[in-house]
């Protein structure tokens, strides 16, 4: 009986080596299977990236693109504006010199004849003064 139960212990101890050298094994192969997954899912995951990383790069360059198209069009017509502009100033000064000039020559006429018009309304005035003068004297 003794013998028994030592032989009982004995395969016992066997079985529960058995049991936990395949349980090892498994265990290793599930890690295994794990990187290989993780492998192929980090794998999947930098490739979405880099593709999105191209498509964020293309949308950058074509934003430039466009607001640099835009800019030229923008100083384009900034230009053309201008142009139009200094040519509108330029017939418009024009215009003033041709509608100015006459009259300013017109009053500078006037401006130089009004001293002898002043002495010849104040000669009736400066007669008369000039007549109670002497017979006051």
């Amino acid at each position: 009986m003794t013998t028994d139960v030592r032989k009982t212990f004995v395969d016992a101890g066997y079985i529960a080596i058995g049991l936990g050298v395949m349980g090892f094994q498994q265990a290793q192969e599930r890690g295994r299977d794990l990187r290989t997954r993780a492998g192929e899912v980090t794998h999947r995951v930098e490739h979405c990236i880099a593709e999105r990383i191209r498509e964020v790069e293309n949308f950058v360059a074509e934003g430039g693109r466009q607001v640099d198209r835009r800019a030229r069009l923008a100083r384009q017509r900034a230009e053309d504006q201008a142009r139009a502009t200094v040519a509108r100033a330029t017939d418009i000064r024009s215009e003033v010199t041709k509608r100015v000039d006459p009259v300013v020559a017109q009053v500078q006429a006037q401006v130089s004849e009004l001293p002898e018009r002043v002495v010849q309304a104040m000669e009736p005035v400066a007669a008369r003064v000039r007549e109670f003068a002497g017979s006051a004297a």
